[in-house]
């Protein structure tokens, strides 16, 4: 303990030292001069003041912002010459300095933003209305309130065509996406992701008081440049740096929030559940003993006696089941004791300056967050430095320094486990003791109870980063720039475990002695070396940019193990050989991955009416076979702004428009490092009657594997409307994804159980729609958000296989069939009465109350050639819409979010949990109150009997529709009027995430999540406030 929390101490006090170094080198002087005073006021195309407009003298410091009534106050240099106001939304107007002029008063005219807005391109920058790919941009405002520790879960429902599932509700849990489909049978179907210019594994270090814009690349026009990690599209994220005001500016946001649970599982309550249970045994009772005389009404003596004095809990019921108040015994609503209201904070503060020679911008970000669940938790601790500074006026030199460390406790899949347990746990059984000997725990053998595991097993994950990045980029003549980049990313995790044997079933032996700890140790180590040349031009109508790059990557990895049980006591957790008994001890060295790229892009413009950008990438990676290493990626996209022709008329309705189409090609290559290599394990061979130490083959060498190749195509419209009011974005794409990596099974004769293969292909088509207006633009502003994305995805080649079986034989690969479609028995009912037996199909051994299935292929029997397709999980519509108001200085954002045509087959807690077979101990579902009792007693027609012979099939029972509609985000704030001199500007607000859902899942907590988690979402109530210095 000592020693980690040194660890913490010392890296706490090295991310001070750093801050303060930063900021004692690079806070800038600013300069003084004779001044005067000029004052004014902005006001914005209705006549309403702008509020927060900024207002700067050209060529100087001085800067200051409009107030709540739109007015300024400004001192100046008496030689200043121009005055800047800029607006968000609204063109920049400039203005002429008088010297006999003190009021300068200005009213705002609506930008066009579909043609000026900046987006982020590979490796560069352009206006989005020069953009001829298909590019959804996110602006950094939008992310920060919603203080998601995840920036990744603020991208739901606002972006067209990305679409962002949660795969646990956990805090620091990780998000999958998928932008325009998933198009990968076995590789990662996940993008790549990008931070300042640098690829990285993911966004889970990223504060989102840091982020300037994210910007996705979708089709294969855009995403191209980056060659062979392209095919999964491309999230582009760029960090603030410092506005140039020449003065120090001082920021700081806070926010406290409190986390509920979301939604409760329908289960039994106790007394529903002691009635149930009382009911079942009574039945078996019977069944076993009634030929003896037996009867439902015996009491415990009596049959404890018919048991011979064993305790048969299928047989006995606990006397104290039909006492007042259950006597002393226990009864407990597990969801209510393990899931609590949990807060949740996070806070930032950054530091920047800019002048003409230098910038600078340092954040310092803290989030402390409870889990819903007990003794679950996240801490994230990280620094954020982007500096740069001019020389000779011609040579730029930038570092980005990005420290982070977090703290996961509570995230390992045994704690999962045991979550996807808590409904179903025996609401009669006590906490920490039980209820011996007339209940157990069936449902975990080697446990006391979820709350007792959850409180007493310590569990931990940290994770420490450091990603650094410097550049030097030079202007050698006009139009031409050279820049060369560097970075080191490094990543050390160490998770660890340790279950005490107090709260085992085996607690009583012997403290300590079936205490089990777990440790794993890993470190990451990537580096990046990039050179680019850029050179950009007009002449006459002709605009002209060019862009040449080379690049180096390599990346090597670590990773140990240990794993040991018999430990001295319950508290010390000490891998100490003499007082432990190891079980697992081993080091790994990971196969050194290697990457090398040269790739270009040419960009034109005719008369800013037609534009081209042509682009190629060349890959070279260790990942794959020695005759299959190198790759060639290229790409097209050609624009025609129509609406700039001669003959367009200037009053025309649609002010703006641009058809734009693109073709390109990509690679996946997200597989381990070396899966085409021939690896050796160690092995035990016998030589002479001893056991020898050796070596054998444990993978083979795959000569000719190479990466997944994606070919695109995409088409679409850019368009504004009633003087760009409403702007519309159209596209429809098809991409097909071929030689698919996949490990193909082997003939056992060969000694391995199966290979990396290029098999098969994959299409996904679709169309995406985007639509932004202003609806509003008077005293009360209303603008509003929406897009929509359709996807089609079809498996249209397995190469030798009609079909592939995948997640335990529920999901199925087949040729014309989405990826992943479900195929399983159709469960139609249940055989209520005799002649249903007569009436329908049967398997072999069907009896009353078991499940009915649907007879696919009209034989006359069930067998496995009726299962059949039954659905997909991925949906064909998604929809995102944000509206957002504003008056004065208040200010209300709602986002609503929906998605339609997809499937979700509830595996756990649903056919683990809730089916004919299982467990007559645990609690279960609500509806088997309706279960199938007798023909007198049929039940509802879908629940069968608990002893149902065919019940434990996989079939349509836990299938059930993702659909649903959520009012994701509503969030309200406030603009502060406050003394400007020292508080330049102040806003509060409160927000609420995952504020209402409709839907029809039953099977777990959210079809967000999927269908084999335990951890539920948490509805988020929070406040915060953020001030500008």
């Amino acid at each position: 303990m000592k020693n980690k929390m040194r660890k913490i101490y010392d890296f706490r006090r090295a991310v001070a030292s750093i801050l303060s170094l930063l900021l004692f080198l690079l806070c800038g002087v600013t300069a003084t001069a004779q001044n005067r005073e000029i004052s004014g006021t902005v006001l914005d195309e209705t006549g309403q003041p702008a509020i927060g407009a900024t207002v700067v003298v050209k060529g100087t410091n001085s800067m200051t912002i409009t107030g709540l009534d739109g007015q300024f106050r400004l001192s100046v240099p008496k030689d200043a010459g121009q005055l800047e106001i800029s607006y968000v939304g609204y063109e920049t107007v400039k203005l002429v300095l008088n010297t006999g002029k003190s009021v300068y008063n200005v009213k705002l005219k609506v930008a066009d933003l579909a043609l000026d807005e900046v987006v982020v391109i590979g490796y560069g920058t352009a206006k989005k209305g020069n953009v001829t790919g298909s590019i959804a941009t996110l602006k950094g405002e939008k992310v920060a309130d919603r203080q998601n520790e995840n920036v990744l879960s603020s991208l739901q429902g606002q972006l067209a065509g990305v679409e962002i599932t949660t795969n646990s509700g956990a805090p620091g849990g990780e998000l999958e996406v998928h932008i325009r489909g998933a198009a990968s049978i076995n590789a990662s179907d996940q993008p790549l992701y990008v931070v300042d210019g640098i690829p990285v594994d993911d966004l889970n270090d990223l504060n989102a008081d840091d982020i300037e814009s994210i910007d996705v690349l979708k089709d294969a026009s855009s995403s191209a440049i980056y060659g062979s990690r392209g095919a999964n599209g491309v999230i582009l994220i760029k960090t603030k740096e410092a506005q140039k005001t020449g003065k120090v500016n001082v920021q700081f946001s806070a926010s406290f929030g409190i986390q509920q649970m979301e939604k409760k599982l329908d289960v039994l309550t106790p007394a529903e559940w002691i009635a149930w249970r009382s009911e079942i045994n009574n039945q078996n009772y019977v069944r076993a003993y009634g030929s003896k005389g037996a009867m439902a009404t015996d009491d415990y003596e009596i049959r404890l006696a018919y048991t011979g004095g064993s305790v048969n809990t299928s047989y006995i019921n606990d006397p104290r089941w039909t006492q007042p108040g259950y006597g002393d015994l226990m009864t407990i609503d597990w969801q209510d004791e393990v899931f609590r209201l949990a807060p949740k904070q996070n806070y930032t503060l950054s530091v920047s300056n800019s002048t003409d020679q230098s910038s600078y911008r340092v954040s310092l970000g803290y989030v402390d967050q409870k889990g819903i669940a007990i003794n679950t938790s996240y801490k994230r601790l990280n620094l954020r430095a982007n500096m740069q500074t001019t020389i000779f006026n011609r040579i730029t030199l930038g570092v980005n320094l990005a420290p982070s460390m977090s703290w996961n406790n509570g995230g390992t899949a045994d704690a999962v486990a045991v979550l996807s347990m808590v409904p179903f746990a025996e609401p009669e059984a006590g906490i920490y003791t039980g209820a011996e000997p007339y209940s157990r725990y069936s449902w975990a053998g080697t446990r006391v109870s979820p709350v007792a595991t959850l409180e007493r097993k310590s569990s931990m994950t940290e994770d420490a980063r450091i990603n650094t990045s410097a550049f030097i980029r030079a202007e050698l003549f006009d139009g031409l720039r050279a820049e060369v980049t560097g970075s080191y990313n490094f990543r050390s995790t160490q998770a660890r475990s340790f279950l005490p044997s107090s709260i085992s079933n085996r607690w009583n032996t012997g403290e300590g002695y079936y205490a089990t700890a777990n440790r794993t140790d890993g470190r990451n180590h990537s580096y990046l070396f990039q050179t680019l040349l850029n050179y950009d031009n007009s002449f006459g109508k002709h605009t002209v940019g060019a862009m040449a790059g080379f690049s180096l990557e390599a990346r090597t990895s670590y990773s140990s193990r240990l794993a040991a049980t018999h430990f001295p006591d319950n508290l010390v957790e000490s891998f100490d050989m003499t007082d432990v008994d190891l079980t697992t001890a081993y080091a790994t060295i990971g196969y050194p991955g290697r990457m090398a790229s040269f790739f270009g892009r040419l960009q034109y413009e005719y008369d800013n009416r037609y534009l081209m950008t042509a682009s190629i990438r060349r890959d070279g990676s260790s990942k794959f076979g020695k005759n299959k290493r190198w790759g060639i990626f290229p790409a097209v996209s050609l624009a025609y702004r129509i609406s700039n022709e001669r003959f367009w008329p200037e009053d025309f309705v649609i002010n703006s428009m641009k058809v734009r189409g693109s073709w390109g090609a990509n690679g996946n290559n997200s597989l381990s490092d070396g899966a085409a290599l021939g690896l050796m394990s160690s092995a035990n061979y016998s030589l002479g009657g001893s056991l020898m130490n050796g070596y054998a083959m444990s993978s083979l060498d795959v000569e000719d594997l190479t990466w997944e190749k994606v070919y695109s195509w995409n088409v679409g419209a850019d368009f504004s409307l009633f003087n760009s009011r409403l702007s519309v974005s159209l596209d429809y794409y098809q991409k097909k994804t071929s030689d698919l990596l996949y490990k193909v099974t082997m003939p056992g004769i060969i000694g391995f159980s199966d290979m990396w293969d290029n098999v098969g292909e994959v299409q996904n088509k679709g169309f995406e729609l985007e639509l932004q207006s202003q609806n509003l633009t008077g005293s009360v502003r209303w603008s509003t958000s929406f897009n929509m994305a359709y996807n089609k995805n079809e498996v249209t080649d397995l190469g030798n296989n009609d079909k592939i079986f995948s997640n335990s034989n529920t999901q199925v690969l087949m040729v014309g069939q989405p990826m992943r479609s479900f195929y399983m028995y159709d469960a139609v009912g249940v055989y209520q009465y005799s002649e249903d037996l007569r009436k329908y199909p049967v398997r072999k051994g069907t009896a009353l109350g078991d499940v009915r299935y649907r007879d696919v292929n009209d034989d006359g029997v069930i067998n496995d050639d009726d299962r059949t397709l039954v659905g997909k999980p991925n949906p064909d519509f998604t929809f995102g819409m944000t509206n957002k108001l504003s008056w004065k200085a208040f200010d209300l954002s709602v986002l609503c979010t929906a998605q339609f045509g997809g499937m979700l087959y509830s595996m756990s807690p649903g056919r683990y949990m809730d089916n004919p077979g299982m467990a007559i101990s645990q609690n279960v579902f609500s509806w088997w109150k309706n279960m199938w009792r007798s023909e007198e007693e049929p039940g509802d027609g879908k629940t069968p009997a608990l002893t149902s012979t065919t019940g434990e099939l996989r079939d349509t029972r836990w299938l059930y529709s993702s659909d649903y509609i959520r009012i994701k985000n509503i969030t309200l704030g406030y603009k502060l009027p406050l003394n400007r001199k020292i508080v330049r500007n102040a806003r509060v607000y409160f927000t609420v995430e995952n504020v209402w859902m409709w839907d029809k899942y039953d099977g777990g907590y959210s079809p967000e999540n999927k269908g084999n988690n335990a951890y539920p979402q948490a509805r988020t109530y929070t406040i915060g406030a953020n001030f500008s210095f």
